[in-house]
């Protein structure tokens, strides 16, 4: 069996480079197109009054993970055989796991991390239970 499209859930940087290893190892055996993801929820206007400093730290946090995600994306796909594509995705709710097995149907392969019991963000962004069919 070989796999044509492949692709690869990232949430989190910290654990980024463990996830694509596996991934681009099968897209070098077998030339496949690789599409490293990373879907994040929008900050909601919170019920509540918050400063905007506040806010902003939340925004700027989550645009330093994206791009640490997406630096480990480019440096371990850079000058490989198979074509690699980054896709950030930044929507208005909390169901991550659709978006990412919406974009998953075209693909042959979803390669994803398990669970994180230690991460606090883990129940939001760690999903394979949903993605595995």
């Amino acid at each position: 069996m070989t796999y044509q499209t492949i692709l690869v859930h990232l949430n989190d940087s910290r654990r980024a480079e463990a996830v694509l290893e596996p991934a681009t190892q099968l897209a070098t055996r077998f030339n496949s197109h690789l599409i490293g993801l990373h879907v994040y929820a929008a900050v909601p206007a919170p019920p509540i009054p918050m400063t905007s400093a506040a806010l902003g730290s939340i925004v700027a946090a989550e645009r330093k993970n994206s791009q640490a995600i997406a630096d480990t994306f480019q440096r371990l796909t850079r000058n490989k055989q198979f074509v690699a594509e980054w896709q950030l995705q930044k929507v208005p709710h909390v169901d991550l796991a659709r978006v990412v097995m919406e974009r998953g149907r075209a693909a042959d392969l979803i390669v994803a991390a398990q669970t994180d019991p230690d991460w606090d963000l883990s129940p939001l962004m760690d999903f394979p239970e949903r993605l595995a069919l």
